[in-house]
C-alpha cells in the first residue's frame, strides 16, 4: 500500500498532468482522496493548482481552497505560507495587486525569519512583478537586483534567465529600448543553454515587443509567433492567450484587421475564462482600436466599458485604456471627453518617464554592477591573502620535496637505465635463439630430404635402372633412351641432395662449400659463375658458415633468375678481421629504392644477415647489381 500511495504522490509531483484531459486529472483526484493521508493530500492539491495557474486559473483557484482547508485542519503553518504565495501569484494575475502584495509580503516575512534565502528570492521576484504592474519601476528594478544577487550566489540559472528577462521589461516599459534588449537577450541565452522552453515563450515575447514598439513588425511577428510555438508545445494558456494578444495588436497596426480579431478573440476567450484580467485589460483595448478603425464605434465602446468593469491599478494598462478612450471620444467628435481621457495618459505616462523615475532605475542597476564589483574585488582580495600564507607554507613544503623528488628521481633514473639495459639485452637474446631455432629447423629439414633423395629416389632410380640395363641384350633403342634419362635424373636428384645439404660444407670449411657450389651452378647455368677469395682463412662455427652460404645461394639465385645476367662473380674477403661477402653481377638491375622486401628470398636473406650480426649494402644501375655484406666481429656468435 505505501509503495502504491508513493507512485501516486511522484507521479503527480514530477511527472506533471495532462491538463487537457479531465478523465484522467478526475481519476488521480479520486486517487488522491482515496489513497493518500490528509497531509500528502495537500500538498498534492497544492501542486495541482500550481501546474493549472498559467493553464486554468479557475481549477487552480478551486484548488488552493481544497489545499488551504486540508492544511488549516492539520494546523500546518508552512503549508499554509506555501498557500499564501501561490495565491499572491494567482492574484497578480487577476489584477488584484493590494491582495497579492499582502500575501507575499507575509511569506517574505516568514522565510526572512527562518533564513530561507532562496525562498526570500522568490518571493522578492513576484512582489517586483506585482509592484511593476502598478507603475513603481524604480521599487520593482530595486527588488529584481536583490533577488538577482541570490540567485547568482546559488549558480540558480533558471532563475537568472527569467530575472533578466524581467528587468529588461521595466527598461522597456521606461522607454529605454536598447537596454531593455540587452537584458532580453541574457534571458535568452540563459533559457537556450538550460533548455527552459517554458521560460523562453515569454523572452521570445519581450523581444517581440522591443521590435514592435520600433516598428520592425514583420521582425517582432517573428518573435510573437515563436513564443506562441514554445507556448502551445508547453500547453500554457497563459503564453498562448499572451501571444495571440500581441500578434492582434501588430496585424492591427498593418490594417490586417480580419487576421487581427481572429487573434484577439482567441486571446479574449482563454484570458476571460482564466481571470487573466490584467492582460485581458490590454486585449479588451485592442479590440477597442480595431473596431474604432473599422468605424464600429459602439462595438469599441463596448469592450472598453469591459475594460473599465475590471478596475485595475495596471499602470502601463490603464495608459493604453485612456488612449483607446480618447480615439474612441475622437471618432465621436466628443472632443471634451477625448482631451480628458488624453490627460489622463498623459499623466500616468508622465509618471513613468518623469526624470527622477529614470534616475532611479538607472542608478539602481548602477549600485548592483557596482556592489557587485566590489564584491567580487573583496573576494579577489581576500582570495590572494590566503593564496600568500598558503604560498608561504607550500614554498618550504616544494622546496623540501623538490629536493627529495631529485635524489628519488637520480635513483629511478639508474634503476630504469639498468633495467633497460637488462630488457634490450633479454630481448636480444630472445630473438638470435628465435633465429637459431628457425634456421637449426630449416637445415635439418634441408637434410631429410636431401637423405630422402638419396636413399629413397635415387635408390629407386639405380634400381630401375640395372633392370633396363639387363634388357640392353635386345638392342631396344627405347631402353637405351630410358637408361640415359636415369642417368640424367640421377645426376640431378644428387645436385639437389647436394645443394640442400653441401658435403664440403658438413665435412670442409665455408670456402671449400662456396667453391664447389659456384662450379657446380657454373656448369648447369648460362652466366658465368666464378668465386674469388681474398685475405686470410675464414674461421667460423658451422651455424655460421652454414648462414652465409645460404645467403650465397640465395642471391646467386636471384641473378640467375632475374638479373638475365652474363657473369656472376662471389667474392668472400677476410681481411683486418673484418669479413666481407660480395655477389655482383652485370645483369639489367633494379630499382634499390622499390626492391620487393616482401619476398621470402630478402627476408631469408635479411634475417641471416641480422643473425650475424652484419650489415648489407645494395648497389643496382642498368650495369649491373652489387650485394656486399660485412661481418665486423665474427666473434660475437661464435
Amino acid at each position: 500500500m505505501k509503495r502504491l500511495l508513493h507512485i501516486c504522490l511522484l507521479l503527480l509531483l514530477f511527472s506533471g498532468v495532462a491538463f487537457g484531459q479531465t478523465k484522467e486529472i478526475d481519476s488521480l483526484l479520486n486517487t488522491i482522496n482515496e489513497k493518500l493521508e490528509d497531509s500528502l493530500k495537500a500538498r498534492a492539491y497544492a501542486r495541482l493548482a500550481w501546474l493549472h495557474i498559467k493553464v486554468d486559473a479557475q481549477k487552480a483557484s478551486q484548488f488552493l481552497d481544497t489545499s488551504e482547508t486540508i492544511y488549516r485542519s492539520l494546523k500546518d503553518e508552512e503549508g499554509l505560507l506555501q498557500i499564501a504565495y501561490k495565491r499572491s501569484v494567482l492574484n497578480r494575475y487577476a489584477g488584484n495587486y493590494q491582495e497579492a502584495l499582502e500575501q507575499i509580503n507575509l511569506f517574505i516575512s516568514q522565510k526572512e525569519k527562518a533564513g530561507d534565502s532562496l525562498s526570500v528570492a522568490d518571493a522578492l521576484y513576484q512582489k517586483a512583478v506585482i509592484v511593476q504592474s502598478t507603475g513603481n519601476f524604480a521599487t520593482g528594478i530595486q527588488l529584481y537586483y536583490r533577488a538577482l544577487a541570490i540567485y547568482e550566489k546559488d549558480n540558480d540559472s533558471l532563475s537568472i534567465g527569467n530575472l533578466h528577462n524581467s528587468i529588461g521589461l521595466i527598461f522597456k516599459n521606461s522607454g529605454q529600448l536598447d537596454e531593455a534588449m540587452k537584458s532580453y537577450k541574457m534571458a535568452e541565452a540563459i533559457q537556450l543553454e538550460i533548455q527552459a522552453n517554458s521560460d523562453l515563450c515569454n523572452t521570445y515575447n519581450s523581444i517581440a515587443t522591443v521590435h514592435a514598439i520600433k516598428k520592425n513588425l514583420d521582425s517582432a511577428l517573428g518573435f510573437f509567433n515563436k513564443s506562441l510555438k514554445y507556448s502551445e508545445n508547453t500547453n500554457s494558456s497563459f503564453g498562448i492567450a499572451m501571444a495571440n494578444q500581441n500578434i492582434g495588436h501588430v496585424l492591427l497596426e498593418q490594417k490586417k484587421y480580419d487576421e487581427s480579431k481572429l487573434h484577439l478573440q482567441k486571446a479574449y476567450k482563454i484570458q476571460k475564462n482564466n481571470n487573466y484580467n490584467e492582460h485581458l485589460l490590454s486585449t479588451l483595448t485592442t479590440l477597442s482600436f480595431l473596431h474604432n478603425d473599422l468605424g464600429e464605434l459602439n462595438k469599441s465602446k463596448l469592450y472598453l466599458e469591459e475594460a473599465g468593469a475590471l478596475k485595475l491599478n495596471f499602470n502601463v494598462g490603464n495608459q493604453q485604456y485612456h488612449w483607446a478612450y480618447h480615439e474612441y471620444y475622437e471618432s465621436s467628435k466628443n472632443f471634451k471627453q477625448s482631451l480628458n481621457h488624453y490627460k489622463k495618459y498623459t499623466f500616468l505616462k508622465d509618471s513613468i518617464f518623469k526624470k527622477e523615475n529614470l534616475s532611479a532605475i538607472n542608478g539602481l542597476k548602477i549600485k548592483y554592477q557596482s556592489e557587485k564589483k566590489d564584491k567580487e574585488i573583496a573576494e579577489q582580495k581576500l582570495s590572494i591573502t590566503e593564496s600568500k600564507s598558503k604560498t608561504r607554507t607550500m614554498s618550504i613544503l616544494i622546496v623540501s620535496l623538490l629536493l627529495g623528488s631529485i635524489l628519488l628521481w637520480f635513483s629511478f633514473s639508474q634503476r630504469q637505465k639498468r633495467m633497460q639495459q637488462q630488457l634490450v639485452s633479454i630481448e636480444r637474446e630472445q630473438e638470435v635463439r628465435t633465429l637459431e631455432s628457425l634456421m637449426e629447423g630449416e637445415e635439418k629439414e634441408r637434410l631429410r630430404i636431401a637423405k630422402e633423395l638419396h636413399d629413397g629416389v635415387n635408390g629407386d632410380l639405380a634400381a630401375i635402372k640395372f633392370k633396363l640395363t639387363s634388357l640392353l641384350e635386345t638392342n631396344n633403342k627405347v631402353i637405351n633412351e630410358a637408361v640415359a634419362m636415369i642417368d640424367t635424373s640421377s645426376e640431378q636428384v644428387r645436385a639437389i641432395s647436394h645443394n640442400l645439404v653441401p658435403p664440403s660444407l658438413r665435412d670442409f670449411n665455408l670456402l671449400e662449400a662456396v667453391s664447389t657450389y659456384c662450379e657446380n651452378m657454373n656448369a648447369i647455368h648460362d652466366p658465368e659463375i666464378s668465386f674469388q677469395h681474398l685475405g686470410n682463412d675464414i674461421v667460423l662455427d658451422k651455424k655460421q658458415e652454414a648462414n652465409l652460404f645460404r645467403v650465397v645461394q640465395e642471391l646467386v639465385a636471384n641473378s640467375i633468375k632475374h638479373a638475365e645476367a652474363k657473369e656472376i662473380i662471389v667474392q668472400l674477403s677476410n681481411v683486418e678481421d673484418n669479413l666481407q661477402l660480395t655477389v655482383e653481377d652485370d645483369g639489367r638491375g633494379f630499382d634499390v629504392n622499390n626492391i620487393e622486401s616482401d619476398g621470402i628470398g630478402m627476408q631469408n636473406i635479411k634475417s641471416r644477415v641480422e643473425y650475424l650480426n652484419g650489415i648489407m649494402d645494395i648497389k643496382s644501375d642498368k650495369k649491373g647489381s652489387s650485394f656486399t655484406i660485412t661481418i665486423a666481429d665474427k666473434s660475437e656468435k661464435s
